[in-house]
């Protein structure tokens, strides 16, 4: 099965870098390019990811459906993970974790739910990588704070949900990595401290104002003026 990525010819002109500028691509050689820092960094997903309507009609709710979001994020890592083997589950420590603000009751926030799905240490698993893309994801490449930290992106389809359209993200990444360390305690401080909650809160609604415009990266730089997520970056090394 083959893969379909957004050609960017003014990546590079290296030619190994040039290769990865094709219509398509297998899952192993997508699986090959996380393996390579250098691919990985030219690797041109993000030009996908707008193409899939990322950044297209990015509302702020104050009313998330929690327990919609729950479920969903619980069936989709779960069909993913039954994909794989017991025995790669176990060796790998794969484990997976609901995050942002669609995992923290009552926050409001964008309908775009997230997860990580979590191993012991790099190179991810080959299976759970496969697993991923067979249910309909696209490898997007990595995230913007750590090259291990890879991103995959899947439309909801859901006629007459709220969700319906929305883009479901989920992150391969090793259990230690700071960057989802930071996500994982942010959710658990925010749903178990109410001072938290309504810092958090309070920055978010206060950036969302950059959402009007259509300014998805000024929204989310602006969140980062919560004093928990300051105390968070710098615990974590974000």
């Amino acid at each position: 099965q083959h893969y379909f990525i957004q050609s960017n010819l003014s990546l590079s002109s290296n030619p190994s870098i040039m290769s990865l500028i094709s219509d398509t691509l297998t899952r192993e050689e997508l699986y090959d390019i996380t393996l390579d820092p250098e691919k990985l960094a030219a690797y041109p997903g993000f030009q996908r990811a707008l193409e899939m309507g990322v950044a297209d009609d990015m509302a702020f709710h104050h009313d998330l459906p929690y327990e919609e979001i729950r479920e969903l994020v619980e069936t989709e890592v779960g069909g993913i993970l039954e994909g794989v083997e017991e025995e790669v589950k176990k060796k790998r420590g794969v484990s997976w974790e609901p995050v942002g603000s669609t995992s923290i009751r009552g926050m409001p926030g964008t309908l775009y739910p997230d997860a990580l799905i979590l191993f012991d240490q790099t190179p991810p698993p080959r299976s759970v990588f496969n697993a991923i893309l067979d249910k309909g994801f696209t490898f997007i490449g990595a995230g913007p704070l750590h090259p291990a930290d890879l991103w995959f992106l899947k439309k909801i389809v859901k006629e007459g949900s709220r969700l319906d359209g929305a883009i479901f993200k989920i992150h391969l990444t090793p259990s230690d990595l700071g960057p989802s360390r930071m996500l994982i305690e942010t959710r658990d401080r925010c749903n178990a401290n109410k001072e938290d909650f309504e810092d958090y809160k309070n920055a978010k609604v206060e950036a969302a104002k950059h959402l009007e415009s259509g300014n998805v990266m000024g929204y989310k730089t602006a969140k980062g003026s919560s004093k928990l997520l300051k105390e968070l970056k710098e615990k974590h090394g974000c």
